[in-house]
């Protein structure tokens, strides 16, 4: 098996404390999408797409545990929350 070099990767990971500004794309999937579940997302992000099986969406890096907590108290599996990619340093990207 081939020995992975994974530190460069891992110096441009973001971390759970991150306070700032910036926003990420984050993929959450869900059973079904539904009005009900998006409605509970966009409390903490904004919905850019609605995919076959879940969403993307803009979001603070503290958005995003606040997402699967308000799923989780309404009974909502959630099979996967994937962060993508920073968008943005700054609060250019606008939250709904």
């Amino acid at each position: 098996m081939e020995d992975n070099n994974y530190d460069f990767l891992l110096k441009n990971v973001a971390s759970p404390l991150d306070y700032s500004e910036g926003y990420y794309l984050v993929y959450v999937e869900v059973p079904k999408p539904s009005k009900t579940i998006s409605n509970i997302i966009s409390k903490h992000a904004k919905i850019t797409s609605e995919l076959e099986f879940g969403y993307l969406c803009e979001v603070h890096m503290q958005g995003i545990p606040e997402i699967a907590r308000s799923l989780s108290l309404k009974n909502h599996a959630i099979y996967q929350m994937v962060r993508l990619v920073r968008l943005s340093k700054s609060s250019d990207n606008k939250q709904v």
